[in-house]
């Protein structure tokens, strides 16, 4: 984590108020990244680690290694001091034995190998890319929203479930900062490491829940959001938004409204519905958005004979009432 990207970050037991977090380097690489430390909580006390160079900032820790023990097991041999070795083994003390988390989102899971496949690993080569037509490129949703999006060097945009980073990368080159968030701890490994290959210097990314940010409200310019809506309750995402955008701020959402896989949330939305709800959440849809439905593609590569094939739907939204602090 770069040291100054402490500045951005607050703590998550304060919900009536922001508290910036302090940075306690363990480890560094040079006289900006950190490898290994904490991000403490001035007032509380509250710490929140920073494994192989990613800030892991969520409310419980406890309960995200419950559903990655395979990654705790990792972090517990790769970690470099003392205090680290310490902090893992004293929170791992009240996990539940019982339970086998498995979070398909992390390196071998289900789900890791595709979205890197999407992301970067693509080859024109590729079986079902070189039988089509059209050329076409897996990652050509995240190409064809952000370019449409205006450049913007003064302003700071945030990339929701971010992934594995291209698109937060390539969003970086428009907006003066851009950070990405997102769960999986594999992912946000995998976006920095990706980070320093492209020598980018305006861009950051951490371990966040996108529905308990640790930002400041009425802090982003711009937020994005990517294949997100049947993850999550997202009433309480655009609640999220509202609040981290800063007033007549926009939000982009793109989404194929798959609602055939776990878990599944309560409520399932399609095109329209969805509208309806952006709408009702103190949003103005912009340009053709509104009333015209979208058909990007965006591939999947699930093994060397079963793909995934999505056309998603984008969304353009301005925020139009005043955000309250949280």
């Amino acid at each position: 984590m770069k040291k100054q990207f402490a500045n951005h970050l607050l703590c998550l037991q304060h919900e009536d108020k922001e508290v910036r977090l302090s940075l306690i380097p363990l480890h560094v690489a040079d006289d900006n990244e950190c490898i290994e430390g904490f991000l403490q909580c001035p007032h509380c006390e509250a710490i929140y680690p920073i494994i192989e160079g990613v800030a892991i900032v969520v409310k419980n820790f406890t309960a995200y290694i419950q559903m990655r023990t395979s990654s705790y097991g990792k972090w517990l041999l790769k970690t470099r001091t003392e205090k680290m070795k310490g902090f893992l083994r004293e929170a791992s003390r009240y996990l539940d034995t019982s339970y086998a988390g498995n979070d398909r989102y992390e390196e071998g899971g289900v789900w890791f190998a595709p979205y890197r496949w999407t992301h970067y690993d693509h080859e024109s080569t590729d079986r079902l890319l070189s039988s089509l037509r059209w050329r076409l490129k897996p990652n050509e949703l995240y190409n064809r929203v952000i370019h449409g999006i205006n450049p913007k060097m003064d302003a700071l945009a945030l990339d929701v479930g971010c992934s594995l980073g291209y698109s937060t990368l390539t969003l970086a080159k428009k907006y003066a900062f851009t950070i990405g968030i997102d769960l999986s701890f594999s992912f946000i490994k995998e976006a920095r490491r990706r980070m320093f290959e492209y020598r980018q210097g305006n861009v950051e990314f951490c371990v966040a829940d996108c529905l308990l940010a640790p930002f400041s409200s009425g802090k982003f310019d711009l937020v994005i959001v990517f294949n997100m809506i049947n993850l999550l309750d997202a009433s309480k995402l655009l609640a999220s938004i509202h609040s981290l955008l800063k007033p007549s701020g926009y939000t982009i959402i793109a989404d194929p409204f798959d609602f055939n896989h776990e878990p599944r949330p309560q409520t399932r939305f399609d095109s329209q519905s969805f509208r309806e709800l952006l709408k009702n959440s103190k949003f103005k849809i912009e340009d053709k958005t509104g009333i015209k439905e979208s058909y990007i593609p965006w591939i999947l590569k699930i093994s060397e004979r079963i793909y995934l094939v999505y056309f998603v739907d984008y969304i353009k939204a301005k925020k139009v009432s005043k955000h309250k602090p949280r």
